[in-house]
């Protein structure tokens, strides 16, 4: 299993979690689904060790 090297882009850390494609987490990016530390993600956003990274569901 590849170890991740932090800071890490939003969309390789989502990736690696299996929580997506790296190209699905971008567009889940898009649509405002994304955040880190409560904070709305955006393209190229890094995360580090520490953050706390949640997805919403389409719904909400």
């Amino acid at each position: 299993m590849e170890k991740l090297e932090f800071p890490v882009r939003i969309n390789k850390y989502l990736a690696f979690k299996k929580h997506s494609t790296r190209r699905e987490a971008d567009k889940l990016i898009m649509e405002n689904r994304v955040f880190i530390n409560g904070r709305r993600a955006v393209l190229g956003d890094k995360v580090e060790l520490w953050d706390k990274v949640s997805v919403r569901s389409h719904g909400r």
